[in-house]
């Protein structure tokens, strides 16, 4: 019996989560793409800059685009990369959709949507943000964003020498440029360059947004230090950072002599500080790299 109610409230956790996943993750992508991305004519990569582009040339709402486009990747999809991804990705899809279809009948909706007069660039990095955030959302809850990463996915089936995220980025690519061919025709050259660069602008934008959201704020640095001091330096470490500090038995292949390896991660701000602790100590040989997403209580 309790063995029961664990599982179903394993499940109902499961539930809340992918709905909170789909509502937010649609909610946000639909006013990137109606308030920054169309009014601004450009194109943000992925089955979003199709469904734009297919608007900007037959004037029909990017919302049925998208429904239309979504619909057969679901079926790949749910073969392909797994039920509960495809029926997750797909839904927060069908959500903007109907949301960039409603939002066209509601009273007020059009005098919120940034202008390009205002500032374009604004707009593209503004429209990078919230699309980010959408996007870090599907892969915290799923691990896919569906759209190009599906047909990316079928791809490397055939071709498994070709990458998923390379495959994925180029289908991104060949929907920025193809925004040369649509917007401002008839313009000078450097006005039909405007989408294709802000469309970049807003795609880097994207991309660091969702790399910071994934990687969370606990961002730290892993020390590895090697020293004859072990036992000396490690106290001080502590006591400076307030930060553990664990010794690994190590030997030096070349001398074959038993050295101390300290492990130690710190905050970013705290860098400086255990450098200053370390030219304290001579002959000690130390390397760091950056750590994402620490888990425990990071603290001694």
């Amino acid at each position: 019996m309790q063995e029961q109610t664990k599982k179903r409230s394993h499940l109902w956790r499961i539930l809340i989560s992918a709905t909170l996943a789909i509502l937010a993750s649609g909610i946000v992508r639909a006013l990137a793409i109606y308030i920054f991305v169309t009014p601004n004519e450009f194109a943000p990569g992925g089955i979003n800059g199709i469904a734009v582009l297919l608007e900007a040339v037959t004037r029909v709402n990017s919302g049925y685009y998208l429904i239309a486009l979504n619909v057969p990747l679901f079926f790949v999809a749910f073969f392909l990369l797994g039920k509960s991804e495809a029926i997750i990705s797909t839904l927060s899809m069908l959500l903007t959709s109907g949301l960039l279809i409603v939002f066209d009948y509601i009273p007020g909706m059009n005098e919120i949507r940034y202008a390009p007069e205002y500032n374009a660039i604004l707009a593209s990095i503004a429209g990078g943000v919230l699309l980010g955030l959408a996007l870090a959302i599907m892969l915290r809850s799923c691990g896919t964003s569906g759209g190009t990463t599906v047909l990316a996915s079928l791809v490397n089936k055939k071709f498994r020498n070709l990458s998923v995220s390379a495959m994925t980025s180029a289908f991104d690519a060949c929907v920025v440029f193809a925004s040369f061919f649509v917007y401002h025709q008839g313009e000078p050259f450097t006005a039909k360059l405007d989408p294709v660069l802000l469309a970049l602008i807003s795609l880097l934008v994207t991309s660091k947004i969702c790399d910071f959201v994934l990687q969370g704020f606990k961002v730290a640095y892993r020390f590895e230090i090697i020293t004859d001091r072990a036992e000396e330096l490690a106290k001080e470490i502590m006591e400076k950072t307030h930060h553990g500090v664990t010794e690994i038995n190590a030997t030096g292949m070349y001398s074959h002599e038993g050295r101390a390896l300290l492990v130690c991660v710190i905050r970013k701000r705290q860098i400086g500080e255990l450098q200053r602790i370390l030219r304290r100590y001579p002959g000690t040989f130390a390397s760091f790299s950056p750590v994402s997403e620490v888990y425990g209580k990071f603290l001694k």
